[in-house]
């Protein structure tokens, strides 16, 4: 399973994590969460705002 980890703070999408589900929560730390669904691209910042992944960054 690939999880898509990105910032709490920010929503920013910061890497992807294509190891062991329980290793890879507990790497995470307080400050991040993830999701299963992809970046459309890795050509431009993301972030994850609404269970969706837009190029916006949230204010």
């Amino acid at each position: 399973m690939i999880l898509y980890i990105y910032s709490k703070d920010s929503g920013i999408y910061l890497y992807r994590d294509n190891g062991n589900v329980d290793g890879a929560l507990y790497d995470m730390g307080e400050d991040k969460d993830f999701t299963l669904t992809p970046p459309p691209d890795y050509d431009k910042p993301w972030y994850w705002v609404d269970a969706e992944w837009t190029t916006e960054q949230p204010s």
